[in-house]
């Protein structure tokens, strides 16, 4: 799940130039402004590496790991990361031997588990907002929104159901995952509506909202392919045309451009507006993406079977790889001050 969202701007050189008049005292004409410095950023990737029997969780920043969340005694994973006033957020799960128990860290310490696992929990998206911190995800088979340790019930437990994206717009809280084969988005914590019907099992995974317009990733199956679909409230604005297996698994929105990360047929891609704007690999997946000033950045992993790279790209291009073996799950970027 995934969200910062900031500007830069690139520094030009301003040549001007003398010129001859009738008289020699004629002022020459004011050098133009020059606009500012482009600001340095830092970016963070939580995510996993894998180096012996156990799945350890990590967070990296600018390509190197930052903290070690988990001591590799058990399988671990961080699925979200989000930075606010210099403290970076994380949300995830652990094993404790049984079961996998939701958890959240802050900086290099555990902060608070959110399941008492006696089931498996699964923390998969957070945001943090006005000193509180949501975290979506489920608990057993029951979908899940949390502020701060505080849980609400997203579904009866009734069908096997998880929230898989959380995005806190003023005081509105969204939430999207699905209950069964149908794909859904929840606001305050009731359900705002239903974006399939259930004829057809669908899946959502990132939600991302600019003034009253709810954008969904996800996909829905065509009855023998999975269709990557995005929704602009209610209504699919993008799909694939089905002839291959496709999911659409991150949306970000800048103006009236709609950019979307996934994958076709085993291919990684990123979409804008509908068209193919890049392969990042043939083999992979990828997890979240973030524009910044234009600059298009997506986390996720190049490899099959158990040889996973965890990478980030720019652009369409191999920005770095973090780990020889792991997955990336989610990225920030932070503009330094």
């Amino acid at each position: 799940m995934k969200k910062a969202f900031l500007m830069v701007a690139a520094a030009a050189a301003m040549l001007v130039t003398g010129f001859t008049a009738c008289k020699s005292n004629s002022p020459e004409p004011p050098e133009p402004p020059k606009p500012p410095l482009p600001k340095e950023i830092d970016i963070y990737v939580a995510g996993y590496t894998n180096s012996g029997a156990d799945d350890v969780a990590k967070v990296w920043k600018n390509g190197k790991e930052l903290y070690e969340l988990t001591d590799g005694s058990k399988d671990a994973l961080a699925n979200s990361v989000f930075v606010v006033g210099g403290d970076v957020y994380s949300a995830g799960y652990e094993y404790n031997g049984t079961n996998f128990v939701a958890k959240v860290w802050k900086n290099d310490k555990e902060l608070y588990k959110l399941t008492d696992g006696s089931k498996n929990a699964y923390a998969n998206s957070l945001f943090v907002a006005d000193d509180k911190v949501y975290t979506a995800g489920n608990d057993g088979k029951v979908a899940k929104l949390w502020k701060n340790k505080s849980a609400t019930d997203l579904t009866d437990g009734s069908k096997s159901a998880t929230a898989r994206s959380v995005f806190v717009a003023g005081s509105n809280v969204y939430t999207a995952g699905y209950d069964g084969k149908v794909a859904k988005v929840w606001k305050k914590g009731s359900e705002l509506f239903a974006l399939t019907d259930g004829s057809k099992y669908a899946y959502v995974s990132s939600v991302f909202v600019v003034g009253d317009d709810v954008y969904t990733a996800g996909s829905e199956s065509n009855g023998t392919k999975d269709v990557a679909k995005v929704w602009k409230n209610k209504k699919a604005i993008f799909k694939t045309d089905g002839s291959k297996n496709a999911i659409a698994r991150s949306v970000y929105v800048v103006g009236d451009d709609v950019y979307v990360a996934g994958g076709e047929g085993g291919v990684t891609k990123v979409w804008k507006n509908g068209e193919e704007l890049y392969e990042l690999a043939d083999k992979g997946s990828v997890s979240c993406i973030v524009v910044y000033n234009g600059d298009v950045y997506v986390a996720g992993f190049e490899g099959e079977g158990s040889n996973l790279e965890p990478k980030v790209w720019k652009n369409g291009k191999e920005l770095y790889s973090l780990a020889n073996k792991g997955i990336a799950q989610s990225i920030f970027i932070v503009e330094r001050k």
